[in-house]
């Protein structure tokens, strides 16, 4: 591959931390996370075969570590209460409707929806790193996007704007 530990965080730490961040509800755990995926990709950088986008390959690492994090504690149901409530621009209305609507989400279609928006990883790489099939990954993206949607429009409907 011939990256750098320092060019891999680089590229991929910030969005890593977000993904983590959303997934957990917290600042610190999604640090400490986000630490621990770096560790491991410095870790197995040796071992790594370009057989695949090197942003996969770093959020299947992510997904592990996040599955192995869940084992010792329980996941959380993510809020938006840490999310102070903006003016009322449409733009910051938008954005708590989305929180909001992201938290609503099944884990599985918060996982598969943040991977493929944040993380762009494709379909497949996103079944492969999930362990099930593109069918499952397009059903669960797209009961997501519609949570999001009927959210975003009830929440800019309710502050007397256009719905989406």
């Amino acid at each position: 591959m011939g990256a750098t530990a320092g060019e891999l965080f680089d590229r991929h730490g910030l969005t890593v931390f977000q993904y983590f961040r959303r997934m957990t509800g917290s600042r610190d755990i999604a640090e400490d996370l986000t630490q621990e995926v770096f560790l491991r990709v410095v870790r197995g950088l040796h071992r790594y075969q370009a057989h695949g986008r090197e942003t996969a390959w770093v959020f299947q690492v992510a997904r592990t570590v996040l599955l192995r994090h869940w084992q010792t504690e329980d996941p959380p149901h993510v809020s938006v209460t840490d999310i102070k409530e903006p003016g009322r621009e449409p733009t910051h209305v938008a954005a708590i409707g989305f929180y909001e609507a992201v938290s609503l989400l099944s884990r599985a279609e918060r996982e598969m929806f943040l991977l493929r928006e944040q993380g762009g990883l494709t379909y497949a790489e996103i079944a492969r790193a999930c362990e099930t099939t593109e069918e499952a990954v397009r059903s669960k993206l797209y009961r997501a996007r519609r949570l999001i949607k009927r959210v975003l429009s009830a929440r800019l409907s309710a502050d007397g704007r256009e719905g989406l």
